[in-house]
């Protein structure tokens, strides 16, 4: 447990459950973006700019056009911060997705709008040009620090500590604010985004491990036909198998706005992450608004 984790949890007047917090925080890397100052080696960390990738690249399509570049997570740097070692130690996590057609996720159709590639090797690994540059986004350096995460409400661990908990109004108000402090207790510059591999989501709408097994299987869920399909209660859960991989924030510092400051989040089953198979990962954009409006701030 981070010792100022653990401190601001003390002194959030939630002593009667802190026990069951601490309980219910987990570990992940936090994502700092920061201008990109100097020269940047090949298969560095890094957001936007020119991806690294292997030399006979195959690019992905979604309706005929090239996924567009966010990021790319050299899993060396981040490992020391990576205390559950659920990520590989080395090798090159590059996630994409279609900044045009901003795909919210709930759509089976939606499933050629991202894609997360693990590449092993790094030495292999070449600067590309990036086939379609209209929505490219501002190089930005990456680095990586530990952190904790409390569950939101909305997810099913916020929901299940709400249930097991039995928060009273005034412990409620303070969970609130000791959550906003955890989030902004690691950022290094005013009104940095939430940005993280692992841990526990933070859900601006309803629950996405749910969403990720039903649509994955099959479902559409931008309405409510796919969670009254009879085929949800056995496919429910597995819902609990769904690990968040990253979760990318809106971020003003950096130019990058989803939707109505929303999110973008990228989950993985469990069994996938550990066997390595990224490009079994699916994507949601959670955010105010009905629906997304542009993927890079103008």
């Amino acid at each position: 447990m981070h010792p100022r984790f653990d401190k601001l949890l003390t002194s959030a007047g939630l002593t009667r459950i802190a026990s069951q917090l601490r309980e219910a925080a987990m570990p992940a890397v936090g994502i700092s973006l920061e201008p990109m100052s100097r020269t940047r080696a090949l298969a560095v960390s890094k957001l936007g700019g020119r991806p690294d990738l292997p030399p006979n690249f195959a690019w992905p399509t979604n309706k005929g056009r090239p996924l567009d570049f966010l990021l790319q997570i050299n899993l060396a740097e981040a490992h020391e911060y990576e205390s559950t070692r659920l990520l590989p130690a080395s090798g090159l996590l590059t996630f994409l997705y279609d900044l045009n057609d901003q795909p919210w996720g709930y759509d089976p159709a939606d499933l050629d709008g991202f894609r997360v590639i693990y590449t092993p090797d790094v030495s292999e690994l070449r600067s590309h040009d990036i086939p379609d540059d209209q929505f490219a986004l501002s190089e930005c350096a990456i680095r990586f620090y530990a952190m904790q995460t409390l569950p939101h409400f909305g997810s099913r661990a916020g929901d299940s500590l709400m249930a097991t908990a039995q928060f009273s109004d005034e412990e409620l108000n303070s969970y609130f604010e000791l959550s906003a402090q955890i989030e902004d207790l690691y950022s290094i510059r005013e009104n940095a985004g939430n940005h993280h591999l692992l841990g526990h989501s933070s859900n601006i709408q309803g629950d996405m491990q749910l969403e990720a097994q039903l649509v994955t299987n099959g479902l559409y869920c931008g309405d409510p036909t796919g969670y009254e399909d009879p085929r949800r209660r056995t496919l429910e859960p597995g819902a609990d198998d769904w690990v968040l991989l990253l979760q990318l924030d809106s971020d003003d510092g950096v130019d990058i706005m989803w939707g109505d400051c929303g999110m973008l989040y990228y989950w993985i089953r469990k069994d996938d992450l550990v066997n390595q198979r990224f490009e079994n990962a699916w994507m949601t954009l959670q955010c105010c608004c009905p629906q997304p409006t542009v993927g890079k701030m103008v």
